[in-house]
């Protein structure tokens, strides 16, 4: 569909489609969303023969707007590596890799997991962790 005819289709007039288009053109230009790349380093127990002992993962590549939006990502998907690792655990026992922390680096690889703040920082960790534990994971289908 042509834009002219969907316009048209809108009923609007000459005078409201172009303050139509440049307001669209304002808005995206006004829009900045760079997107900043992070590492998610997850550190889990992980088992060496007879000892064992905790081991960072290699890192994971979070790309995020802002700090705070990194952070829920991480945070979310180490909510994830738990709630994996219990669904595991109680299938098979005791098992390696149960995950203990993260740290979230930005681009300068300054850690910021524990620096980075926001409004509703505690509401918004709740209620990720409220969205993992409601998932439902399906078993593995047996070859």
């Amino acid at each position: 569909m042509p834009l002219t005819k969907f316009f048209k289709d809108l009923k609007l007039t000459r005078l409201s489609y172009n303050i139509y288009i440049i307001a669209i053109i304002f808005l995206t230009s006004c829009t900045d969303m760079t997107m900043n790349d992070y590492n998610y380093i997850a550190t889990s127990m992980q088992t060496n023969i007879d000892t064992t002992s905790p081991k960072e993962q290699r890192p994971l590549l979070i790309r995020a707007i802002s700090d705070s939006d990194a952070y829920l990502k991480a945070y979310l998907n180490f909510c994830l590596a738990q709630k994996l690792y219990l669904k595991e655990f109680k299938k098979s026992g005791a098992i390696a890799g149960k995950p203990l922390s993260f740290r979230l680096l930005n681009e300068d690889s300054v850690d910021i997991t524990q620096s980075v703040s926001f409004i509703n920082k505690t509401r918004l960790e709740k209620r990720s962790e409220k969205s993992v534990t409601s998932l439902e994971l399906e078993p593995e289908k047996e070859n």
